[in-house]
């Protein structure tokens, strides 16, 4: 588990101060943990490897991938530089390690972003990468939304306006497979040594307090894959945007209370 808040980070997007940051985003003396924290997270990582460790989950308090949001941002400033977008030359180190030592298996989890966001953990330009098959990958992220934060794409916006914001993000981000701006909620990891499974989860409506909850997506990782199991998701998700599949929306709701399913028609998921 990361500290990329508080520990020693190198000065990030306040919001008046975007254009700076994104001109800096790639200096190479720019740290998302402070060199000490650099230091012991490439350790880890060979030391897990090393030992023979199955998986690596890294957790991370933002997005790790490269995401292309100029929908919502614009060209001049297109990416989140409060993430690791702000921090590239150390995610680029990240990524030679990874590569430089061999080490796969390697599962991401992030957040802070108030989306879903599943990706091919991808070396953009230093791999052959295969948005098709995946491979080139070292691994995935996985992001989860927020549980009660609003959309970052507007406050009880629509899920038909929701999801074609996704299919454009979805469609500019190659190694993106599934994201979802619609939904409050989180997301199960269930881990064996011969697969990782992600289970997401969206609430029909926060505006009350209710145990209700509607299954948005499921994803597999093979172990020595590095890669999202195709078809990615099985080729159907409930909301967002699913790249090489397609959205079926059914309102299947869970009573988590009492276990009993229901078809859920809320107009308004967030006020």
């Amino acid at each position: 588990m990361l500290d990329t808040r508080h520990y020693d980070r190198s000065i990030t997007d306040l919001y008046w101060n975007t254009d700076y940051v994104h001109a800096i985003s790639n200096d190479v003396g720019r740290t998302m943990m402070g060199s000490r924290q650099e230091n012991w997270f490439y350790s880890q990582l060979s030391e897990s490897a090393d030992r023979g460790a199955r998986w690596r989950i890294i957790g991370s308090q933002t997005v790790f991938s490269k995401i292309n949001e100029s929908v919502a941002y614009g060209n001049v400033d297109p990416l989140d530089y409060d993430a690791w977008d702000g921090y590239q030359a150390n995610r680029n180190r990240t990524f030679n390690h990874l590569m430089e030592n061999n080490i796969g298996n390697n599962i991401v989890i992030s957040g802070d972003s108030h989306a879903s966001w599943v990706s091919d953990l991808v070396w953009l330009d230093h791999a052959n990468y295969s948005a098709v098959t995946g491979a080139g990958g070292l691994g995935v992220e996985f992001a989860g939304s927020a549980v009660s934060s609003p959309c970052p794409y507007g406050q009880n916006i629509t899920l038909a306006s929701a999801n074609n914001y996704s299919n454009w993000l979805e469609g500019a981000n190659p190694e993106l497979h599934w994201n979802d701006l619609y939904y409050r909620g989180y997301y199960e990891l269930q881990m064996s040594y011969a697969e990782v499974n992600a289970s997401f989860f969206g609430m029909p409506t926060i505006v009350t307090a209710n145990p209700y909850e509607i299954s948005l997506a499921n994803f597999t990782v093979k172990s020595g894959e590095n890669r999202l199991q195709r078809p990615v998701g099985g080729g159907v998700a409930e909301s967002g945007s699913l790249k090489g599949g397609v959205i079926r929306e059914t309102n299947i709701t869970n009573n988590t209370a009492t276990g009993q399913y229901f078809i859920s028609m809320d107009n308004e998921e967030d006020l």
